[in-house]
């Protein structure tokens, strides 16, 4: 972690400022810690390979031991569930070689890490609303600088559409060890991530962001009425500040099935949760059919009751900026921020290795992923014949003018690097 991020890390129990304890063992730059112990009025917190770890559930707790006990190694194994010591030595051989891939790392942790939903996250319909819509937040929020943070961000998927807007760097905040050091390994490389509760106070000062998000998560969160108030409350500019957005996306609805449902509420009870400023409630299936249909994203819209109560999955935002909510056109594709590839729900079907065409079929997981994601048929075409000699051209920096149709479908992605 970078010692300036010590000005917005507060005590999530007691709200008091944290220092390294130097006289406990520690590893540190100048500008970075790497291994040590976070110290409050009430509480001490380890820092593991980079990472605060802000809250005290068992593994955190295990870990702190043996950090104060000089062995980070064991703190790290404590932190990533890796029990077994056989397992915990395979991972990390795979995780130390400088060729190790996303998915071999998350191959590495074994069955129980959500591999399979994160490495396709890239062209689920759930991700391309959200971040179609963070762009159009952050895009506005962040125009003039300002932090912004990632709340139960997994493995950064989002978080990295936050690079290039947020100053200083973002904030990726998660339960989950393995998955925010995945995203400062490959997804979000330059976020800073920490490890927090999302049902506890968030470790942060009133304030400190202008941009605070949570997605495809909140129906998880139980605390839900606290959670709403700690995203105000991290957004708080004050009477004279500029005025911030909070984002909660993808939340599913009480009123509708979804296969992962969560805790959710109506889309009156999301609405309630909000005492400081009025949130406005999205339809997903609207946000979707601007982005398939129009190419851009409506904010300007208010969805009637109806609709609302129809959709399985809500979005909600709650800013006072007067330019959140109009409508957004997408922004002109850029330089890959990793390298453009093919999308790996995609299977070479290359019988012919003579011909100057090579066939691509659309291959799901599994009948789960393909019952939730199904959606993605709206632009991930069942199969496609492409020129071999332009297929070859990926990875790429720059996206090779003949392939720019199938990037539109989202066929060829742009991926971080080693990401399969």
């Amino acid at each position: 972690m970078r010692v300036s991020t010590l000005d917005i890390l507060r005590c999530p129990y007691c709200g008091g400022r944290l220092e390294l304890v130097e006289t406990m063992y520690h590893r540190r730059t100048q500008d970075d810690i790497l291994d040590g112990i976070l110290g409050c009025h009430c509480c001490v917190f380890p820092v593991v390979d980079g990472i605060p770890v802000m809250h005290l559930l068992p593994a955190a707790t295990a870990a702190r031991e043996h950090m104060e006990s000089k062995r980070p190694d064991l703190a790290r194994r404590a932190l990533f569930g890796l029990d077994d010591p056989q397992h915990a030595e395979a991972f990390e051989r795979t995780a130390s070689s400088p060729d190790a891939t996303y998915r071999q790392i998350v191959d590495a942790l074994g069955p129980n890490f959500e591999g399979g939903y994160f490495l396709y996250r890239f062209s689920d319909p759930t991700f391309v609303v959200a971040r179609a819509v963070v762009a159009a937040l952050a895009g506005t929020v962040l125009a003039g600088g300002g932090r912004a943070i990632d709340i139960c961000g997994g493995s950064g998927h989002l978080t990295r559409s936050l690079l290039d807007p947020a100053r200083p760097a973002p904030i990726l905040a998660d339960l989950y060890f393995a998955k925010v050091w995945l995203a400062r390994q490959f997804t979000a490389p330059g976020s800073e991530p920490v490890c927090c509760d999302g049902n506890s106070p968030l470790p942060f000062a009133r304030g400190a962001f202008r941009f605070a998000m949570c997605t495809d998560a909140f129906m998880y969160i139980w605390t839900k009425r606290q959670f709403v108030g700690e995203l105000a409350r991290l957004v708080d500019g004050g009477a004279e500040g500029p005025p911030g957005a909070a984002l909660i996306g993808h939340t599913h609805n009480a009123r509708t099935w979804s296969p992962s449902h969560g805790q959710p509420l109506p889309p009156e009870g999301y609405a309630e949760l909000f005492e400081t400023v009025e949130p406005r409630l999205f339809g997903e299936a609207g946000l979707f059919d601007d982005l398939c249909d129009r190419g851009s994203l409506d904010l300007s819209r208010r969805d009637s009751q109806a609709a609302l109560d129809r959709d399985p999955a809500l979005t909600i935002i709650a800013s006072r900026h007067p330019e959140v909510f109009r409508r957004h056109p997408q922004p002109p594709r850029a330089p890959a921020a990793g390298e453009f590839r093919l999308n790996p729900l995609y299977q070479r079907d290359d019988p012919d290795p003579g011909s100057p065409d090579v066939r691509l079929r659309l291959r799901f997981p599994d009948d789960d992923y393909e019952q939730e994601y199904g959606a993605c048929r709206r632009y991930l075409p069942d199969e496609v014949t492409v020129a071999r000699a332009l297929l070859d051209e990926l990875p790429a920096a720059v996206l090779p003018d003949g392939l720019a149709a199938l990037a539109a479908q989202r066929v060829v992605l742009d991926l971080p690097a080693r990401y399969y």
